[in-house]
């Protein structure tokens, strides 16, 4: 049951991958951090927690939260990885997860490797601000901030909202929206930290 989860986790760190593109022209002359100075790769670290959905009865798949015959469970997870964005606004994730029950159990953490896709959809040079669209997917790889998509599989999609400081090298983002084919995400509480040396 716990990969049921997994998959459905990784459109939780959706916020994790973000690409950015640059939705001004000419950032020349902006004060703060112009989009395209985040351009490179980032060490990647993303926690949280969230309530899975899934019917009670073997073997157990995801069902639509408030369904009939539907449960949940709550689940806690943590990611390390690395997201690579370049400068046209294309971004790509690869992180290793760890999903957990709460409160925490006998029964050992799932382990897996996923991907994320993301890209700006506003951005304010000024503050350093900005929100985006993520798509997650099992399968598939990263290369650099592109993505090959064979023998993938969409398993979330979500939005985030970012604040970039330290001249762009760091990047911390919070989900603001998660969902699933299935919707079996209830509740979510989701932060990203990417730092660039």
């Amino acid at each position: 049951m716990k990969k049921l989860w997994v998959i459905l986790l990784a459109g939780c760190a959706l916020v994790v991958s973000q690409g950015f593109r640059n939705v001004a022209a000419d950032d020349e002359g902006t004060q703060g951090i112009p989009l395209r100075k985040l351009a490179g790769t980032y060490s990647a670290t993303v926690q949280g927690s969230f309530f899975l959905c899934f019917v009670n009865a073997p073997p157990f798949p995801l069902a639509k939260c408030g369904s009939p015959g539907s449960i949940g469970v709550p689940l806690s997870f943590l990611e390390v990885g690395v997201a690579t964005h370049d400068a046209e606004g294309n971004a790509c994730a690869t992180l290793t997860e760890t999903v957990a029950d709460l409160p925490v159990d006998i029964s050992p953490p799932f382990v897996a490797v996923r991907h994320s896709v993301g890209r700006v959809s506003s951005y304010d040079p000024t503050t350093g601000t900005g929100d985006g669209s993520v798509t997650s997917y099992a399968g598939g790889q990263c290369h650099g901030s592109t993505f090959d998509s064979t023998g993938a599989t969409v398993v979330s999609t979500g939005t985030f909202h970012f604040a970039a400081s330290n001249r762009g090298k760091r990047v911390d983002e919070v989900a603001t929206s998660l969902t699933d084919p299935v919707g079996a995400v209830g509740d979510f509480s989701a932060s990203v930290t990417e730092l660039r040396e």
